[in-house]
């Protein structure tokens, strides 16, 4: 297991740089290299419809490879052509019930241009996922869905409509549990345009109980809406107790998210997250405190916790400050006065105690230019960032950087193959789970290095899914892995061409660690890149713990080939023959599993010996991907089984 230093934010400053500018280690922009401009306020996307930007390409671009298709546990659950599910952080895309059952949802489009945004959704139940969705929930054109399911199964998905600047609106899909029919609604303010005010946008519902909870922010006067209570835009919460069917608290200021505390808030810069009565909202906008508000009571009351105790309280763009302003000076930083901070992306997590727990990615930024509206950030900040409660105020530990992969202790990227166009660092769009013994798993995105991984049509790196896990409740972290590898993707001949972003993981983790993620074969977005308009696909995986590196308390989880597990044929049809080797007189037993995780069949169990064979029946099982799980002499082994 990999320790991990615990940092105070003066300590950070100068390891986190270290990490992310000393050519040893990491590769960034150095203190000499120009920054890269962001507008204020004004990079949230397309709201209204567009026509394309290019011709639709549907094909890899620029690959001429046979592709070998082998079934991982990978399975695409739907597509989209517009392909940027969030400006920055995502909300909850993957939701599982009390049953088992699992749910995603997604933005998506499936006509040129985007005209026709809604929310995708499927649902795994039964053994299978439905067919992928041909038509969006709403009625309404709409983006940016989240999806959760309260404890009694009834499903509520939130999303904002955005036809015109007329219809800022948040838009609820409710289906009761047992119910096959979804009913439309709309979540429950005075501030929506037909009243005089701004409207709402970009929000996140969680769900606790029976209360579903949501945050959102005014449409800001860059989109089309306006000031609301002296800020612009504003972030407010909404609370449902009845699982999304009426609303008993809309247009709530939460305590210290004012305009005597802060300036704005940068849409999609937070997350939301419950367990039960506890509820916690982070906010990641990169000039403003890193802070959480948490209520132990189902949203009654609130405590505001700062994470990163921003510099500069309220500033506004253009304002201007000196080194007098910041912390004492770091030499590695980009740039004088640039000040580490948040990239905007981010996930919160309850654990089993109700401890708050965040992750971010981390943020150099600047507004080296006083005149022009604008602010400077470095992509290629690297390090993926975590805090729990008990770490206080600045005190921040690095868990995760991207890999070096040839081992040269150099990341060998290309500082302008950097695609900007996403306005986060290397290592970014954190999502993260937990399990019933406390395990948390956390998913992100992170730049590949070398030149496998480079598009020589658009010059940039591609990005791939990247997990890491801890036993311990953050204390310490494993070492991370690559989740876009052979043994789960559907086309492993392509893993050097797949731009793998916007994970989103079932937050309550049970057997089987679950996430959703968009896939396409050219970095960056048709949105924000002007690329060609491509077909993006939405795909699950299911991972273990194992996976995760994470082991059994009392078992050693050891690779098949240290049993000589072996099944033929595979695929099968009807039938096949696991064979293994045990020490004489053990115990042992054979089961068959989803790939869920979720037992299939008790196959055999008995005493093994030297040379053992078990024969394993597959009529009737639902095609797919299946686990075969051998238990024998303190350890346990797993094998893939293909049933067609």
């Amino acid at each position: 297991m990999r320790l991990v230093r615990l940092l105070t934010l003066p300590a950070l400053l100068a390891l986190c740089f270290n990490f992310v500018a000393n050519a040893q280690v990491k590769v960034a922009v150095t203190p000499d290299g120009p920054p890269k401009a962001m507008k204020y306020q004004e990079f949230c996307q397309d709201l209204f419809p567009l026509p394309a930007a290019a011709p639709l390409a549907v094909n890899p671009v620029n690959i001429n490879l046979p592709v070998a298709f082998r079934a991982g546990s990978e399975y695409p659950i739907g597509t989209t052509l517009y392909d940027s599910q969030s400006n920055a952080a995502l909300g909850s895309r993957m939701s599982r019930s009390s049953d088992g059952r699992l749910m995603g949802v997604w933005t998506m489009a499936l006509e040129a241009g985007t005209a026709d945004r809604g929310t995708g959704y499927n649902q795994y139940a039964d053994g299978a996922w439905g067919d992928q969705p041909a038509t969006r929930l709403e009625s309404d054109r709409t983006g940016w869905p989240s999806h959760t399911v309260t404890e009694s199964g009834t499903e509520v998905t939130i999303a904002h409509s955005s036809g015109s600047a007329s219809d800022f609106r948040i838009i609820t899909m409710r289906r009761e549990a047992g119910s096959d029919t979804w009913v439309e609604g709309v979540v429950s303010s005075t501030i929506y345009p037909a009243d005089g005010g701004p409207g709402l946008l970009w929000p996140r519902a969680a769900a606790g109980g029976e209360y579903v909870h949501i945050i959102s922010v005014t449409a800001p006067t860059a989109n089309g809406g306006g000031p609301y209570e002296g800020l612009d835009p504003h972030p407010l919460y909404y609370r449902s107790s009845d699982g999304g069917a009426t609303w008993d608290m809309v247009d709530v200021i939460l305590p210290g998210l004012d305009s005597t505390t802060i300036t704005d808030m940068a849409a999609d810069s937070y997350q939301i997250t419950a367990k039960g009565e506890t509820v916690a909202i982070a906010f990641f906008d990169s000039w403003q405190d890193l802070l959480v508000m948490k209520s132990t009571d189902g949203g009654a009351t609130w405590e505001k916790l700062t994470v990163v105790d921003f510099p500069l309280d309220r500033y506004q763009v253009d304002q201007g400050y000196t080194l007098d302003d910041l912390p004492p000076y770091d030499p590695a930083a980009p740039d004088s006065l640039a000040i580490f901070t948040s990239d905007g992306t981010g996930s919160v997590l309850i654990d089993n105690d109700g401890k708050v727990h965040v992750f971010f990615g981390a943020m150099w930024v600047l507004d080296d230019d006083l005149t022009d509206g604008t602010t400077s950030f470095f992509p290629t900040t690297d390090g993926l960032m975590y805090w729990n409660e008990s770490f206080g105020t600045d005190s921040l530990m690095a868990i995760a950087f991207a890999e070096d992969l040839n081992g040269n202790d150099t990341l060998d990227i290309d500082v302008d193959g950097v695609n900007n166009s996403y306005f986060f660092g290397l290592t970014a769009l954190p999502t993260s789970s937990i399990d019933a013994d406390g395990n948390i798993f956390v998913s992100y995105a992170s730049i590949m290095e070398g030149d496998e991984f480079f598009n020589l049509e658009d010059n940039q790196h591609y990005r791939h899914i990247y997990g890491v896990a801890s036993a311990d409740g953050g204390e310490t972290w494993l070492e991370p892995f690559d989740i876009i590898n052979p043994d789960v993707v559907l086309e492993p001949d392509l893993i050097n061409f797949m731009e793998a972003v916007f994970p989103c993981m079932a937050q309550n983790t049970a057997g089987t660690i679950d996430l959703i993620y968009q896939q396409d074969f050219r970095p960056g977005t048709f949105i924000r890149d002007g690329d060609p308009q491509e077909v993006n696909f939405i795909n699950h995986i299911s991972l273990t713990p194992e996976e995760f590196g994470l082991v059994s308390k009392t078992e050693e989880v050891v690779q098949p080939d240290y049993f000589q597990l072996e099944v033929q044929p595979n695929p099968a049809t009807n039938e096949a023959v696991a064979t293994f080797r045990l020490e004489n007189n053990s115990q042992y037993s054979l089961s068959l599993l989803n790939i869920m995780g979720q037992k299939v069949a008790d196959v055999e169990t008995a005493k093994g010996f030297t040379s053992n064979q078990a024969r394993v029946d597959v009529k009737g099982l639902t095609p797919g991907m299946y686990l075969l799980r051998l238990q024998a002499e303190g350890k346990v082994s797993v094998a893939k089984l293909m049933v067609k």
